[in-house]
């Protein structure tokens, strides 16, 4: 969805795009299709700035249950700035058990502990 698009439709809609983008990242990632997982990251950066420029990001929580581990995985990176306390036990549990998720969410903890971790 392209950002002015983005800037007309519901918080509802801007969550599922999200989900939907966290999806199609996971998705590019498992093929290594780069180009198909820039293109979901757009999509996952631009429905959260949007979701933050409404003070609604928190409408994002509901995914750190999610049963795509992509999804709850970049939820949980995000819920970083605004809910740590939320993001970071999902971030760990995903940094204790194999699986590609493991290492984002080690950089991601670890960049976050050191404060660099920057945000869309």
């Amino acid at each position: 969805m392209n950002p002015r698009k983005l800037k007309s439709v519901s918080i509802e809609e801007l969550v599922h795009e999200y989900e939907q983008g966290a999806t199609a990242y996971g998705q590019a990632l498992a093929d290594a299709d780069s180009r198909a997982a820039n293109r979901a990251h757009d999509r996952i950066a631009g429905a959260y700035r949007e979701l933050r420029s409404r003070a609604a990001a928190s409408n994002l929580l509901p995914l750190l249950k999610s049963e795509d581990d992509n999804v709850r995985s970049c939820a949980a990176a995000h819920a970083l700035e605004f809910a740590p306390a939320q993001g970071e036990p999902v971030l760990i549990e995903m940094a204790t058990r194999p699986g590609l998720r493991r290492t984002p969410a080690e950089y991601a903890l670890k960049a976050w502990r050191e404060g660099t971790l920057k945000f869309p």
